[in-house]
């Protein structure tokens, strides 16, 4: 059954067929990380040329919308999610605030003695002292989104029995534990995946991510962890205050 159009009205073909579209994206027609039907399949299904086609889907990829892969055909883009970046929001509450579940892959836990400088600096350790270091893989929904890696003074060894996968550490922290957490200073830069972290984030070897590295103190100044994340992608957009 052929998409209704009003072929007597003032708004080019082209133009309606990417309001139609657009509804059908936002309504789930097409699943939201999904490929759209081929030039041909939306032709015979508005009734329109395939170059009127073309043309509506151009303009949707102008609006970042879909987007399309050589050799492979038009995709729906993925949503962009949100974070802010004025204090530390565990990825729980940013997926919560995005709509998304939140949860983890348990990468690695335990008693380890760091060996980057920064970390020792930021734990006060000196080297072959011993931290905990909780890794994991960060998911929001279904889909892999951050690689974290944070070391924790001794005295948070207890984190190491909490549900790791499926709790928030830093909802315990607070909830559980009475502390009230703050940001220190964090440093931003863009890397490149490499073979291990394109796997982890199912991501092209080489494609843009964030890295962030900083530390997470205690309103008496007392480092909880020094934090270092990698992932996010270009679908997310940051918010500065």
């Amino acid at each position: 059954m052929q998409n209704a159009l009003n072929h007597n009205c003032i708004v080019p073909l082209y133009a309606q067929i990417v309001e139609q579209l657009k509804q059908d994206i936002e309504s789930g027609v097409y699943s939201k990380d999904g490929r759209l039907p081929t030039e041909a399949e939306l032709s015979a299904e508005y009734g329109v040329s395939r170059i009127t086609i073309r043309r509506a889907v151009e303009e949707l990829v102008n609006q970042s919308l879909v987007e399309k892969r050589q050799g492979k055909g038009t995709f729906i883009c993925a949503p962009k999610l949100t974070r802010q970046l004025d204090g530390p929001m565990s990825f729980t509450e940013m997926c919560a605030a995005n709509g998304l579940k939140a949860r983890a892959k348990l990468l690695d836990a335990g008693i380890s003695s760091p060996s980057s400088l920064d970390v020792r600096e930021a734990l006060g350790l000196k080297e072959g002292e011993p931290a905990v270091r909780i890794r994991r893989l960060r998911y929001a929904g279904d889909r892999p989104l951050v690689l974290e890696d944070n070391f924790y003074p001794l005295e948070y060894s207890y984190l190491l029995s909490i549900d790791l996968e499926n709790d928030s550490i830093y909802r315990y922290l607070q909830q559980e534990k009475g502390i009230e957490l703050r940001r220190t200073t964090m440093r931003l830069s863009i890397v490149r995946a490499d073979v291990k972290l394109a796997k982890l984030l199912q991501v092209s070897r080489n494609t843009p991510q964030l890295e962030m590295k900083g530390r997470v103190i205690r309103l008496d100044g007392q480092t909880v962890h020094s934090s270092y994340q990698v992932g996010y992608g270009e679908n997310f957009e940051f918010i500065v205050r």
